[in-house]
């Protein structure tokens, strides 16, 4: 964060300002533009504007009262989604759009909404990954538990180690109690990454393979 000084009603004081910019992501100056009292005193919002060329938006800082300077939340943000390989894309295009549908509830504070997300998007991920190492299978593989189809239609132990960890901090996110509390959501975001890197790596040892064969 970074300090920003706010005048309104004859108070002043400093607060922690956003940084980067919540629409275009850039560590820029961010101005201050105009402060005042919402919620019948109870709050504090402030007009920030992005001073980035390119982008020169304005949006809200709130803070919770006079002389707090804890930013709680901004609005309007524009998501910043995580980019993924091609053959990730093309493999899974519906993992693709509910990751970043979760990603998008995160950054705006919707944490209870996100997790579930992230656990739909995996197995959207490793059921098409599964369909794609069986294709013959994938009426059956469709109907599974995404538990089962690990250990039954993923061979690689390296995916199959990460995947299940996904699986297990995914189904955390959807249950009254954790059952590993020393992890979290961002853990969860981690091995899913960490999964999609790994079938990468599968995909494209394969292609080079079948592109130079052995003589």
């Amino acid at each position: 964060m970074i300090k920003r000084q706010i005048s309104f009603a004859n108070h002043g004081y400093q607060v922690d300002a956003p940084d980067p910019c919540p629409i275009c992501h850039r560590h820029s100056e961010i101005e201050v533009t105009r402060a005042d009292l919402i919620d019948s005193g109870k709050g504090v919002q402030v007009i920030y504007r992005c001073a980035y060329q390119n982008c020169r938006q304005f949006f809200f800082g709130y803070y919770s009262k006079i002389g707090d300077p804890t930013l709680i939340r901004t609005s309007p943000i524009k998501p910043n989604s995580s980019s993924f390989p091609e053959c990730i894309i093309e493999l899974s295009p519906l993992f693709i759009s509910i990751f970043n549908e979760s990603e998008e509830a995160l950054q705006i504070g919707l944490t209870q909404i996100a997790g579930p997300g992230y656990r739909k998007s995996f197995e959207f991920l490793i059921k098409d990954y599964a369909i794609s190492l069986a294709p013959e299978k994938a009426a059956e593989i469709k109907t599974k538990f995404s538990g089962a189809v690990v250990n039954d239609y993923i061979p690689d132990p390296r995916i199959q180690a990460v995947a299940k960890r996904s699986l297990w901090l995914g189904n955390d996110e959807t249950h009254y109690l954790r059952k590993w509390e020393s992890h979290d959501i961002d853990d969860l975001v981690n091995l899913i990454k960490l999964t999609t890197n790994w079938i990468e790596i599968d995909h494209l040892s394969k292609s080079y393979i079948k592109q130079m064969p052995e003589a």
